[in-house]
């Protein structure tokens, strides 16, 4: 059998030593305190979480690392362990010397004498902060996902049901008004002129309704992404646009001309739509003269800079960001035709190309719009 030896006073020295090493060389915070919270003792860590030197701590109330809404909290902890309890993973927060407050994860355990009375207690507290900003922006990312998830599932219904609404009310538009012209027609000799005025305004009615919810069904098609990217040349749909307002500009005796434009990575049809949407206004808001549309682009670094511009009859620039909303228009109704959404058109069909839209203009001077469209493989 072997007999163990009881440590000598050498080794009890040793073993306090390196006790105290490790003490020291820990990167928690350790600090001694009696049981009215005057500190005795503190090692390095805590020096460096607190800020403090062991000299400016050593003697001084633990009030000294408290902020001022907790300044119940250490002679409760206290008054735990004179009972003889131990306080584990106590989460809290303490006031550093520059005055920044910072999370803390205290385990607090009694301090005894010989004879088992508790005389003080010892506090191992550990800087927590990262951990917790680490664990509020996971929180905080979960609530963004979740609250993405939602507004995604919220924004499909609501696209569905404004493109079943718009193209239900189509039907109903068309009907009020054929109706109302063939009523017209047929009993034109038999009504006076007040009947004969309002059935006039039914069928205007009628017309703006239906150009409304085709307008309407327009914009909720383009609430989804487009997955119709391809190699795209701008000169083309320039002409197709002008090609469909052929109409409009012989009629306003417009001219439409554009400078040497990029092939682009883009959704043919939506760029054929934005460039006729411009157009069409630029012919529909016109001044004295004939309306003249110029188109042109630029490349500058990383996307291609498109303007057109025109010589009508402008805008004020206080209203310049407030035309892209939808249904904003800044001229009485009956003035000039039109729902108010083209424009809104314009900006979802650039932003779903990455791009941006803007425009320039004074009233009298005409208006250029701007709009950008990253450059692609293969733009």
């Amino acid at each position: 059998m072997v007999k163990l030896q009881q440590p000598g006073i050498a080794d009890l020295a040793l073993l306090r030593s390196h006790l105290a090493a490790i003490v020291e060389s820990s990167d928690d915070a350790i600090i001694g305190e009696t049981l009215d919270g005057i500190v005795t003792s503190c090692n390095r860590g805590a020096e460096r979480i607190y800020g403090y030197t062991a000299t400016e701590m050593i003697g001084k109330s633990l009030d000294l690392l408290v902020p001022p809404d907790r300044e119940d909290e250490i002679p409760g902890i206290l008054k735990r362990i004179g009972d003889g309890e131990r306080i584990e993973h106590y989460g809290t927060k303490r006031r550093r010397k520059d005055g920044t407050i910072i999370d803390i994860s205290l385990t607090v355990s009694p301090i005894k004498d010989e004879g088992g009375r508790v005389i003080g207690a010892s506090t191992i507290a550990r800087d927590v902060t990262l951990a917790k900003r680490a664990e509020e922006a996971l929180r905080m990312v979960d609530e963004l996902r979740q609250r993405t998830d939602e507004l995604a599932r919220s924004n499909s219904e609501l696209q569905r049901f404004a493109f079943v609404a718009s193209h239900d009310l189509q039907e109903p538009a068309r009907t009020v008004a054929s109706f109302c012209e063939l009523l017209s027609d047929r009993y034109k000799a038999q009504l006076d002129d007040n009947a004969r005025e309002w059935i006039g305004y039914a069928v205007a009615g009628a017309r703006r309704m239906r150009g409304l919810v085709a307008d309407l069904l327009e914009y909720s098609r383009l609430q989804s992404p487009t997955r119709r990217f391809a190699p795209t040349d701008c000169a083309s749909v320039v002409a197709e646009a002008v090609a469909n307002l052929r109409v409009s500009i012989d009629e306003m005796r417009a001219e439409v001309s554009h400078d040497p434009l990029p092939v682009v990575t883009a959704d043919a049809p939506q760029l054929a739509h934005l460039f006729q949407n411009l157009i069409a206004n630029a012919i529909k808001f016109r001044g004295n003269q004939p309306p003249r549309v110029h188109v042109s682009a630029e490349r500058h670094g990383n996307e291609w800079a498109f303007s057109v511009r025109d010589n009508g009859i402008g805008i004020e620039p206080r209203h310049c960001e407030q035309i892209f909303d939808v249904f904003r228009r800044l001229h009485p109704e009956g003035q000039y035709p039109g729902t108010g959404i083209g424009l809104a058109i314009c900006k979802r069909v650039v932003e779903q190309h990455g791009g941006q839209i803007w425009v320039e203009s004074e009233p009298g001077r005409g208006s250029v719009f701007y709009f950008s469209l990253p450059i692609h493989a293969g733009g």
